[in-house]
């Protein structure tokens, strides 16, 4: 009886201590889990920049030469990885995350389709960059121009061809790199009799057409401006 009376005195203290202790060990995780928690932030930025630096630093056709990098061998395994997706698919991917169609027109002009000819479509809708629109009449290196081709009702989209200057693509022709997408993305071909050859970088057809602009600059979208 004695004892049970001695240990029941000794309750409050072994519930303090017990409490005591319930608050170290809470503490010690807390802070462990605050610690996983900034690690895992950490984590995600560095996820995050690797996503940036692979799909966005990369998006140039002076280096993709209009289309996969051609390998010597030297190159290590993830540099080989980053490039086994053509520039052409990694271009319309950018073109879609940064989302072209809150881009500026060329000024002076409206947001509005307007009447189109051959190559292009029935009606178009012009796009450009911030670059492009800043220095419209000069177009500098890293201006881009998006076009949207439209069938005859005007609300159909055939294609979307881009014009995007890049220094030391092709310096004869202005720098210009030459792409022609279909609404899912991949790269518009030419027709079976033609050799159904891919649209894409230094094409013929687009520099002969675009030789006829005004400034030598292989762009229509300035003349008489």
């Amino acid at each position: 009886m004695k004892q049970i009376q001695a240990a029941t005195k000794r309750l409050p203290q072994v519930a303090a201590l017990a409490k005591m202790w319930n608050e170290r060990v809470l503490n010690i995780f807390g802070q462990e889990v605050i610690r996983m928690k900034k690690l895992f932030v950490a984590a995600a930025a560095v996820a995050v920049l690797a996503i940036f630096v692979n799909e966005f630093l990369d998006v140039d056709p002076a280096n993709a030469q209009s289309g996969s990098r051609g390998f010597g061998g030297s190159e290590t395994r993830s540099e080989v990885q980053r490039t086994e997706r053509s520039f052409e698919s990694r271009f319309w991917d950018w073109l879609q995350r940064v989302d072209y169609t809150n881009w500026a027109p060329y000024p002076g002009a409206t947001a509005n389709a307007y009447p189109g000819q051959s190559p292009h479509g029935a009606f178009l809708k012009m796009y450009l960059n911030r670059i492009a629109a800043g220095q419209p009449k000069k177009l500098p290196q890293g201006s881009i121009l998006v076009k949207e081709n439209y069938g005859k009702d005007g609300e159909t989209l055939m294609a979307v061809t881009v014009m995007y200057r890049s220094q030391g693509y092709d310096p004869e022709h202005y720098d210009w790199y030459w792409v022609k997408y279909m609404p899912d993305g991949s790269v518009a071909r030419t027709p079976p009799e033609k050799g159904s050859k891919l649209i894409r970088g230094r094409f013929p057809s687009c520099i002969n057409c675009h030789a006829g602009s005004e400034g030598d600059d292989f762009a229509f979208v300035n003349d008489g401006n």
